[in-house]
C-alpha cells in the first residue's frame, strides 16, 4: 500500500491497499590518463540499441518508453507532475541528463516540467519536488519556467505553525528535501514539526495527527512510507536524533521475503520497498548489511529480483507495470536518498548513450577476434580477454555463442574447445564458468568437461584455498561459484576476510611478505581490493565494505579515475574494476562521494574511450584487447559475476554491429 504520492492540484492523494589470466595486470605506470577522449555514438544495427543490463538504467528506460512524444511527460493522470519530476530526478543520480530524456524526437521532460512549473507550485509537497528535479537537472530554481519556484516555496510556509501546505508528512517532507538540494536554510520551526510528530512506536503518520478527523485508522498510524520521507528529510536537515528510533521501527516492518509493506500485513510492494532503502541510506545504514537481511534476503535483492523483463515494476494486485509505481524505485536501485543534492552528467548523455558506450567497446573487440578459432588472441592471455568479452557482450545484450570475426567460430567455440586448459588454475576456471553462465550454457556439461568437478579438484579445504588462493585466484573461484548459483565453502571466504591488510585494502599475493622481495605486490592494490571485494559481495559478505571503500576512496586520484596503486596514475583497467566493486558494495559511483573535483570514475572511463572504441594503457601508443576487455562491464555497471535478475541477458543470436560512428567530446559534468 501507499499513500502521499503528490498529484496535481493537492498536497497529497492515497493510493490503495494491497591461473589469473588477463587480470594478472599487476603492474604499475606513472602516467596518467587523459581525462578528455572521443566517446562513439554508435547507431546499432536492425536488432536495435543494446539496454543496459544494470536494474536503475533499465528502470529508466522504461519510464522513457512511457514518456509522451507530444509534451514531454509521463502521462499518468492527476500524478502526470509528480512521476515526471521522479523520472528528472532518477535520471540526473544515474548520470543521465534529464534535459535531454525525450521519446524519439519530442520535447525533454525539463520541457514540460518548466511549461507547468506554476501550477506544480501550487502545493507545497508538489513545489519541493518540482525544486529537486530542477536542481537535479542543473537548472536554477529562482528561475524556472518563468517562476521563482522558491518563492512560491515560501508563500506557502506558515511560520506560526512550521507548516508548509497541509503540513503533513509528504508535503513537509518533500518541501524541506526541496530546500536542501538548493542549499536553501530550512526553518528550524518546519524540522521541529516533523520532529514533535514522531509517533510513540518510532514511526510517522500519514497525517501527522493522533485523530483522523474522517473516522479513518490506517493513515494516522505510523507506515512505512511517511516515515522514510520523514526520516530522509529529517536527515538532509541535519537532525539525526530521531535516526535510532525510526530505524528500529522500519526494522519490526521488514517482511520475510526481505522487502517492506505500507504497513505490516499489507505485503511488500516495490515503491515501500525502495522509500526504506533510500531512508536507510539517508540515515547511514547499508540496506545490504545482515542487520537488514531476513532470511538472507536483502530489501535491494528483494527490489531488483521484483522488476519486471522490460525494466518495469508491478504493484500487487496489478496486472503488469506501470510508470506510476516505477518511478518510486530507481533512486533506491541508485543507493540516493531524497534530495539529490548533487548530480554528474555529461550534457546529452541518455541511456541510450551508455550502451552506445558499452557496444563501441565490444566492437572493438570483435574487430580484434581471430576468424580461425574464435578467440581474442593475446598471448597467455588468450583464455582470460575471449572470457571477459564473452561476459561483457552478455552484458550489453549480445549473444556470446554468435560472437565471431567474419564467419569464423564463436568465441564461445574457443572457449569449449579449450575448456580443460583454462580450468588448469582455479582462477581461470572460476573466469570460464562465469562466460559460459553468462552465454546461457551449462558449466557442468561444456567442451566435454564438468567445469564445477574441475574446480572443486582445485580446493584444499584445511586452507579454504582455491588453487595457490592468492587474491584473483581466490576471488574468480568464488564468483564462479555464485554465477552458477553453487554454495561457496565458508573456509574460502574466511581466507579472504582474514587476509585484508590492515589499511582496509587487498595485496596481489594476500600474504605480507614476498619472497622474490618485491614489495608492490604485498601492500594493497586497487585491483586486488576491487576483485576481493566483489567475491565478498557476491558471497553475502558485506562486512569488510566499509573498511575497503574508505582504503579505495583514499586512492582515487583528483581525475575521478583510479591507479594500480597510489602515485601510478588513473588507468582505464584499475578504474573500471573499481566502479564495478562500487556497485557490488552498494555504492552510487555517480554520486558526490566520489566525484573528485566534479569527476566521477565512470565519466572519465569514458572520457578515456578511443575513436575506434578500445582502450590504452598509460604509456602505450594505441588501444589493445587486453586493456580494453576489462573495461565494458564497468560501462554496463555491473559487478563481477553477472546477474541479470528477472532479464535476460541477451537475445539468442543477437550481436552488435555499427553503421555511423559520430564521436562525441566528454567533458565531464553539468554543474548542479
Amino acid at each position: 500500500m501507499r499513500r502521499g504520492r503528490l498529484q496535481q492540484g493537492g498536497d497529497q492523494s492515497p493510493r490503495g491497499v494491497p591461473t589469473m589470466g588477463r587480470t594478472q595486470r599487476v603492474v604499475a605506470l606513472a602516467t596518467t590518463v587523459a581525462t578528455s577522449g572521443a566517446m562513439l555514438a554508435f547507431t546499432i544495427g536492425s536488432s536495435g540499441s543494446a539496454a543496459q543490463v544494470d536494474p536503475a538504467s533499465r528502470a529508466i528506460e522504461y519510464l522513457q518508453t512511457q514518456q509522451s512524444a507530444s509534451d514531454g511527460s509521463i502521462p499518468v493522470g492527476a500524478s502526470t507532475d509528480s512521476v515526471s519530476e521522479e523520472y528528472a530526478i532518477s535520471a540526473a543520480a544515474a548520470g543521465y541528463d534529464p534535459s535531454a530524456l525525450r521519446h524519439g524526437t519530442g520535447p525533454s521532460v525539463m520541457t514540460y516540467l518548466a511549461a507547468h512549473a506554476a501550477s506544480a507550485c501550487a502545493s507545497a509537497g508538489g513545489c519541493g519536488l518540482l525544486i529537486q528535479a530542477v536542481v537535479a537537472a542543473g537548472l536554477n530554481p529562482a528561475s524556472f519556467g518563468g517562476q521563482n519556484l522558491l518563492t512560491l516555496l515560501h508563500s506557502l510556509y506558515t511560520s506560526s505553525t512550521g507548516s508548509y501546505g497541509d503540513g503533513e508528512a509528504f508535503t513537509q517532507a518533500l518541501a524541506i528535501q526541496g530546500l536542501v538540494a538548493d542549499k536553501q536554510p530550512v526553518p528550524s520551526a518546519a524540522v521541529h514539526r516533523l520532529v514533535k510528530a514522531q509517533d510513540s512506536d518510532g514511526g510517522w503518520d500519514f497525517l501527522l495527527i493522533k485523530d483522523d478527523p474522517n473516522g479513518a485508522t490506517n493513515f494516522d498510524t505510523s507506515d512505512t512510507n511517511s516515515t522514510a520521507m520523514v526520516l530522509m528529510a529529517l536527515d538532509a536537515a541535519g537532525t539525526h536524533t530521531r535516526d535510532a528510533s525510526a530505524l528500529a521501527w522500519l526494522h519490526s516492518q521488514q517482511d520475510s521475503d526481505g522487502g517492506f509493506p505500507y504497513q505490516a500485513g499489507a505485503g511488500t510492494d516495490p515503491d515501500s520497498t525502495a522509500l526504506v532503502i533510500q531512508a536507510l541510506y539517508a540515515a547511514g545504514q547499508n540496506p545490504l548489511s545482515h542487520t537488514w537481511a531476513i532470511g538472507g534476503h536483502t530489501p535491494l535483492a528483494t527490489l531488483i529480483a521484483a522488476q519486471g523483463s522490460g525494466g518495469g515494476y508491478t504493484f500487487p494486485g496489478s496486472t503488469g507495470p506501470d510508470p506510476f509505481t516505477t518511478a518510486e524505485v530507481p533512486l533506491a536501485l541508485e543507493r540516493t536518498p531524497y534530495p539529490l543534492v548533487h548530480s554528474f552528467f555529461t550534457p546529452g548523455f541518455t541511456p541510450a548513450s551508455n550502451a552506445q558506450v558499452a557496444t563501441a567497446s565490444v566492437l572493438y573487440l570483435q574487430t580484434q577476434q581471430s576468424a580461425s578459432d574464435g578467440s581474442i588472441p593475446v598471448g597467455a592471455s588468450t583464455d582470460s580477454v575471449s572470457e571477459e568479452y564473452a561476459i561483457s557482450a552478455a552484458a550489453a545484450g549480445y549473444d556470446p555463442s554468435a560472437l565471431r570475426h567474419g564467419t569464423g567460430p564463436s568465441v564461445m567455440t574457443y572457449l569449449a574447445a579449450h575448456a580443460a586448459s583454462a580450468c588448469a588454475s582455479a582462477g581461470g576456471c572460476g573466469l570460464l564458468i562465469q562466460a559460459v553462465v553468462a552465454a546461457g550454457l551449462n558449466p557442468a556439461s561444456f567442451g566435454g568437461q564438468n567445469l564445477l568437478t574441475l574446480l572443486h579438484s582445485l580446493y584444499t579445504s584445511s586452507t579454504g584455498s582455491y588453487g595457490d588462493g592468492e587474491a584473483f585466484t581466490q576471488a574468480l573461484a568464488i564468483q564462479g561459484l555464485v554465477a552458477d548459483k553453487q554454495p561457496v565453502p565458508s573456509a574460502a571466504v574466511h581466507r579472504l576476510v582474514k587476509a585484508q591488510d590492515s589499511d582496509g585494502g587487498w595485496d596481489f599475493l594476500l600474504i605480507k611478505d614476498d619472497p622474490n622481495g618485491a614489495t608492490n605486490f604485498d601492500t594493497s592494490d586497487t585491483n586486488s581490493t576491487a576483485m576481493v571485494l566483489m567475491a565478498l559481495d557476491a558471497a553475502g559478505t558485506h562486512t569488510r565494505d566499509a573498511s575497503a571503500l574508505a582504503w579505495l576512496h583514499s586512492q582515487q586520484d583528483s581525475d575521478g579515475g583510479f591507479p594500480y596503486q597510489a602515485g601510478a596514475g588513473t588507468d582505464p583497467d584499475s578504474t573500471a574494476l573499481v566502479i564495478q566493486a562500487l556497485y557490488a558494495a552498494g555504492q552510487n559511483p555517480l554520486s558526490h562521494t566520489w566525484a573528485i573535483g566534479g569527476h566521477t570514475p565512470l565519466a572519465t572511463l569514458i572520457a578515456a574511450q578511443g575513436s575506434g572504441g578500445g582502450y590504452t594503457f598509460p604509456g602505450s601508443t594505441g588501444p589493445d584487447p587486453f586493456t580494453t576487455a576489462e573495461v565494458p562491464l564497468a560501462l554496463e555497471r555491473t559487478p563481477y559475476p553477472l546477474h541479470c535478475g528477472a532479464a535476460v541477458c541477451f537475445t539468442a543470436g543477437r550481436t552488435p554491429s555499427a553503421s555511423t560512428a559520430t564521436p562525441m567530446a566528454v567533458h565531464g559534468r553539468l554543474p548542479s
